[in-house]
């Protein structure tokens, strides 16, 4: 788990979870989105709240004791290599290239080797037999191969969903090593130290680029703007019809189960899970600034401007 002071220093340089996001790779973020952090225009996303995040962190020292049983494998604590206060890994620097870094999980204790811990829903994406894992997690792990000259990384993954825990292997790779590296230094020293930004690919990254209003004419379509515009409202119809069959079919199999909280089948497979939860407390924010006004004018602060995507059709007259 990384502290806030490392989270910081991590904005300058290139890491381990930057490398799918600049070589356009990765399911989370975009090289439009790095820049924008690391050339300070916005802050990064605060997940440490997020529930997902937490459980990852959290179990990151499960997951490493879990390996070591079933590998056999034995891995060096970080107050070995961090001192003896430390509970997180230290950042290494690439000896040649000063802009690439990252945090490494653990070190193998007999091995010029790495571990990342992962946790993850189910094991879409990764091998059964082999070791095949998610692209962004493999130009990670190639990252800190290449930042530590490390010979392998392993990547532990614990499948929350199956309570299930493997192993896989990622044996150095010089030629992918290569064009990562080639790929990081174009973004850092082409986008990043020129502060030229890379093109924005995503709603996200435009709504980064314009947080506010700043221009209140229209956009004029072309003929093929005007034919994707025909393709998105073909597309949004069959998936609302599509939703709907869904809706009705959870329904059905809502009404079936009334009060029970698991679905199996003859021989005891889970089918469905429907459990009950405990009722969450919230914060009744509106009473608050009645009866607290001044408290609440204080800690209040200004969210981002929405900015709402909606196809029109002619005649619309509330936009």
């Amino acid at each position: 788990m990384l502290t806030q002071e490392q989270l910081q220093q991590r904005l300058s340089y290139v890491t381990g979870s930057d490398a799918a996001a600049i070589c356009g790779l990765s399911p989370h973020r975009t090289p439009f989105a790095v820049w924008m952090e690391k050339t300070g225009k916005s802050e990064p996303d605060d997940l440490s709240n997020l529930n997902h995040i937490k459980f990852g962190n959290y179990m990151e020292d499960g997951v490493a004791k879990w390996f070591e049983a079933e590998s056999g494998k034995k891995l060096k604590p970080n107050s070995v290599i961090n001192g003896p206060n430390s509970a997180s890994s230290p950042m290494l620097v690439h000896k040649d290239y000063p802009w690439m870094a990252g945090n490494v999980d653990r070190f193998l204790a007999d091995e010029n080797a790495i571990l990342e811990c992962k946790t993850a829903y189910n094991d879409q994406d990764w091998g059964r037999d082999t070791n095949e894992m998610p692209t962004h997690y493999l130009l990670q792990v190639a990252h800190y191969c290449a930042v530590g000259n490390f010979d392998k990384a392993y990547v532990a993954v614990v499948f929350t969903t199956t309570r299930e825990m493997r192993w896989y292997e990622y044996e150095r790779s010089l030629k992918l090593e290569e064009k990562l590296i080639k790929a990081e230094s174009d973004f850092w020293h082409n986008h990043v130290l020129t502060d030229i930004m890379p093109p924005p690919l995503t709603e996200n990254d435009i709504k980064l680029m314009y947080p506010a209003a700043t221009s209140f004419d229209p956009y004029y379509a072309s003929t093929e703007e005007e034919v994707l515009v025909i393709k998105y409202k073909a597309l949004d119809a069959l998936i609302a019809e599509q939703q709907e069959q869904l809706r009705l079919l959870r329904d059905k199999l809502c009404v079936r189960m009334g009060d029970k909280q698991l679905m199996v089948n003859e021989v005891g497979e889970r089918l469905i899970s429907w459990k009950f939860s405990k009722a969450p407390e919230r914060f009744d924010s509106a009473k608050f600034k009645q009866e607290r006004p001044e408290m609440y004018k204080h800690y209040s602060k200004t969210g981002n401007a929405s900015r709402p995507f909606r196809v029109l059709t002619p005649g619309d007259k509330n936009e």
